[in-house]
């Protein structure tokens, strides 16, 4: 959603106000969703919850149960302290390497909204995760997924920025949107694998990210235009 940038541009004013969006309609939208299952029935919605984790969760005798250190290991990419010396590690970077407060303040800006959006939502709705055996310790309500809001919201982030620094130097997008898409469903999909999150809840988190990547990325892009650049401090990403 690169937008033409408007004639008068000041970031912080526009990523904040835009960031403010995000959030009203972020909470308004799965607010209006969960309201309307309830008032449609949850029966439909659970039967597909419980079809997938039929799938998706492993029993302890099958050799699908083998992955569950892999699956523990991409879900740690979503877990609070890992996500958080992520952030601080690509803003140091972000600041260091591209010269970019503005894109340090996103990655930083970006961590923080989604934990924090994420902790008020779930207060609101109180959806308790499933009863299935937790094959991680897990804590808190359930809809929706933490893990699955940081994924798309805080690293789809990540990689819009890597996306734009390819762009704005006429290098293909190929590398940043497979991998990005790759990094986001593996840790969707290692919630429900672990027993601690229903599939809706996955889709929940992944609409919130996609509804606050949405608002704050163009703003990014249009700062990353008017940087200057010079082939000496061109990135090779």
């Amino acid at each position: 959603m690169l937008l033409q940038e408007p004639q008068s541009f000041r970031f912080l004013p526009s990523y904040l106000r835009r960031s403010l969006y995000a959030s009203i309609v972020m909470i308004v939208v799965l607010l209006l969703i969960a309201y309307l299952i309830r008032w449609i029935g949850t029966a439909p919605f659970l039967h597909w919850d419980e079809r997938i984790q039929s799938v998706i969760f492993p029993e302890k005798t099958t050799t699908y149960y083998s992955l569950l250190p892999v699956a523990i290991f991409i879900t740690s990419f979503g877990s609070f302290r890992i996500s958080l010396l992520v952030a601080l590690g690509v803003a140091v970077l972000c600041w260091v390497y591209f010269r970019s407060k503005t894109y340090s303040f996103a990655v930083i800006g970006s961590f923080t909204a989604m934990w924090g959006l994420n902790a008020l939502i779930k207060e609101i709705l109180q959806r308790e995760r499933p009863a299935l055996q937790h094959l991680v310790e897990a804590g808190g309500y359930s809809f929706p997924s933490g893990h699955a809001m940081i994924s798309m919201g805080f690293y789809g982030t990540l990689f819009a920025i890597w996306g734009i620094e390819r762009k704005i130097h006429n290098r293909p997008l190929f590398l940043p949107c497979v991998l990005g898409t790759l990094l986001i469903l593996l840790i969707g999909l290692s919630r429900v694998y672990l027993g601690v999150h229903f599939p809706t809840d996955i889709a929940g988190g992944y609409l919130a990210g996609i509804i606050w990547l949405m608002f704050t990325v163009p703003v990014l892009y249009w700062r990353a235009c008017l940087r200057p650049s010079s082939p000496s401090s061109t990135p090779r990403l």
